[in-house]
C-alpha cells in the first residue's frame, strides 16, 4: 500500500470513531456540581441529564458533519491525485492532506472527556435511589 493510500485510508476511516466524543464542559467547575444541586428532585435530576446528553448529541454531530465535509475534501485531492499519477505537486498536496486529516483525527480521539456535570447528575442519582419509572 502506496504512503498516500494509508494516509487516506485512516483519514477517511479513524473519524467513524470519534463520533462518540463528548461536549466540553457545561458545569460552572471541574466538578460539575452547581449550587442548588442538592435540593433537586429526581425528576428534575432527569430532566438535566436529558438536557445534557442532547447537548452532547449535538455536539457530536457538529463535529461528526465538520469531519465528514473535510474527509470528502481531502478524498477528492487525493483521488485527483491518484488519477494523475500522484505526480508532483499534486501527490504532494494529497499526501500532506490526507496525512494532517489522519493527524487531525488522532488527536480528537485522544482528547474525548467526560461530561462532568452529566456524571454528577448520574451520582446525585444514585445518591437519591431515584429510579425511572
Amino acid at each position: 500500500m502506496s504512503r498516500i493510500t494509508a494516509w487516506a485510508v485512516g483519514a477517511l476511516l479513524i473519524p467513524t470513531a470519534i463520533a462518540a466524543g463528548t461536549a466540553p464542559e457545561t458545569a460552572s467547575n471541574a466538578s460539575g456540581a452547581l449550587p442548588g444541586d442538592e435540593s433537586l428532585t429526581c425528576e428534575q435530576i432527569y430532566a438535566q441529564g436529558m438536557a445534557e446528553s442532547q447537548r452532547d448529541q449535538q455536539a457530536r454531530s457538529q463535529r461528526s458533519d465538520q469531519l465528514r465535509k473535510e474527509r470528502a475534501g481531502t478524498a477528492a485531492l487525493v483521488t485527483g491525485a491518484m488519477l494523475t499519477g500522484g505526480l508532483g505537486g499534486t501527490g504532494q498536496a494529497a499526501n500532506a492532506a490526507a496525512q494532517s486529516q489522519a493527524d487531525k483525527s488522532i488527536a480528537m480521539l485522544g482528547a474525548q472527556q467526560s461530561n462532568p456535570r452529566m456524571d454528577h447528575l448520574k451520582e446525585l442519582w444514585a445518591q437519591k435511589h431515584c429510579v425511572k419509572s
